[in-house]
């Protein structure tokens, strides 16, 4: 059965309405830009949430668009379209509890958890450890005198006095893993970390990166520490319950092998916000259906398009909504090596040309000196254009930049209907984005036969004065009467 045939099976789609087609607008495009959106913005898919069921029946649809058109699997292997990847969270519950000397201390104020500890409860008794410092090399072993600390917690100050000199050999051994190690090691059933001023601190609560080891690991204020280390064998009572767990998210990425040595990476986001408790739909048809759409049209045209001196790369990016997730994490995880990446076009919220006015922002005109004139050689859309000198982190093209690789950020700017239930295939329009994926069809064009387009950052004063515009956007959004 045809792939088309069996996306249509999959996601039913009815598209309302009579549409006249304006003089010069592709109706095969067109229609095609239509059906993407209307699908993806469907309540079949629920507002594509990221993590969930939604936004794998998405991805699937936009891998095998690509598969149609001919464009080539570049995720995780050879044959997948998909680069998943996992991103830890971690939950605290306000069920912990930490009861010294009698006195219960206050949750995520006097005391709190460390990424070291696993999870239960016990009472013990609190033993000051000093420094908890099992140094080798320097002859110098703070817990043997303690005695016994089998069933124990100890006490122990992150910052190292300055009478104790510390080699080169033993400097590893200053990590609080290693010292609350050392104290497992004979016998204790954990450590109660406390902080002087050490840089040390931070690395305690390294949630995302580090595995829990087999005992507990708690820390409590400075003021607090001071206090316990005044009264040795203290009675403690405690419980640590902290939830680590993972959700999956999905790339979906493609690529047009022209055998040249750089590529053009064309980018959008496909997830959204879901829906709410009642079941409401926030619908994303402008954020980021639009977009979507638009790169899924473009990947169509560059499938066949004469070029020898690039290649192209799309990609559908995950997450973008819970903090620009699957870009970071392809930034971080290249499917091809960044360097060999010219820029990178990324399309977000296109959907609403002539909404407020016939506005086109491009932000990221400053991130190479190449832009303008390159902005200067296209030839002049039907529409206005602004271009921003910024680049300002609210979407995929924001860990690009960040990795010292110029874009662009293609926009129609903040309307009342963001990230709310009324942003629907309705309200979008489609020969304006038609328009659009054009311009940025002839972009890339002018833009992949420049030898030279080299990285460069935004002067901070550009940067400011987008930060300025933006804020005044925001404010206009916010405070518009629905």
């Amino acid at each position: 059965m045809p792939p088309r045939l069996i996306l249509l099976l999959v996601f039913p789609l009815v598209v309302q309405g009579n549409h006249q087609i304006p003089d010069g607008i592709d109706s095969l495009a067109r229609a095609r830009i239509v059906h993407h959106v209307y699908l993806l913005a469907s309540d079949s898919l629920k507002g594509r949430l990221a993590g969930t069921e939604s936004e794998v029946r998405a991805a699937t649809y936009i891998a095998e668009y690509f598969r149609e058109t001919g464009i080539k699997p570049a995720g995780s292997g050879d044959t997948s379209y998909f680069q998943k990847f996992r991103v830890p969270e971690t939950l605290w519950n306000w069920g912990n509890k930490l009861i010294a000397r009698g006195h219960p201390l206050t949750y995520r104020d006097e005391f709190g958890m460390t990424a070291y500890s696993k999870n239960g409860n016990g009472t013990s008794v609190l033993v000051n450890g000093r420094q908890g410092l099992v140094l080798p090399e320097s002859n110098l072993d703070q817990l043997s005198p303690l005695g016994d600390l089998n069933g124990k917690m100890v006490l122990v100050e992150l910052q190292t006095p300055p009478g104790i000199r510390v080699s080169d050999a033993d400097r590893f051994r200053l990590v609080p893993r290693i010292r609350l190690q050392e104290a497992l090691d004979r016998g204790a059933l954990g450590v109660i970390f406390w902080n002087a001023g050490s840089e040390l601190l931070d690395s305690l609560f390294a949630f995302n990166t580090v595995d829990p080891a087999d005992g507990f690991a708690l820390y409590v204020n400075h003021q607090t520490g001071k206090w316990l280390s005044k009264h040795n064998e203290s009675p403690v009572e405690f419980k640590v319950s902290v939830d680590h767990r993972s959700t999956e998210y999905i790339n979906v990425i493609g690529f047009k092998d022209n055998h040249a040595s750089r590529t053009i990476l064309i980018g959008a986001h496909y997830d959204h916000l879901g829906a709410d408790s009642k079941g409401h739909i926030y619908y994303g048809a402008d954020d980021n259906a639009s977009g979507t759409a638009g790169m899924m049209e473009l990947a169509r045209y560059f499938a066949t398009h004469a070029d020898t001196c690039n290649n192209y790369l799309f990609i559908a990016f995950g997450a973008e909504e819970t903090g620009l997730l699957g870009s970071s994490w392809f930034v971080r995880h290249p499917t091809l090596p960044l360097k060999s990446i010219r820029f990178m076009l990324d399309l977000d919220m296109i959907g609403r040309l002539g909404w407020n006015s016939d506005l086109l922002e491009i932000e990221g005109a400053g991130s190479s000196p190449a832009w303008k004139i390159i902005i200067k050689a296209t030839p002049r859309p039907g529409f206005k254009i602004k271009t921003i000198k910024a680049s300002l982190p609210f979407s995929d093209h924001a860990p690009f930049y960040q990795s010292k690789i110029p874009v662009l950020f293609f926009n129609t700017g903040l309307h009342n209907d963001y990230h709310t239930f009324t942003d629907t295939p309705g309200s979008l329009n489609y020969d304006g984005i038609l328009q659009i994926i054009g311009y940025a069809r002839d972009i890339i064009d002018v833009a992949g036969r420049t030898n030279e387009l080299s990285f460069q950052l935004v002067p901070p004063i550009h940067q400011v004065a987008a930060w300025t515009d933006f804020m005044f956007q925001t404010l206009g959004w916010l405070f518009t009467i629905r």
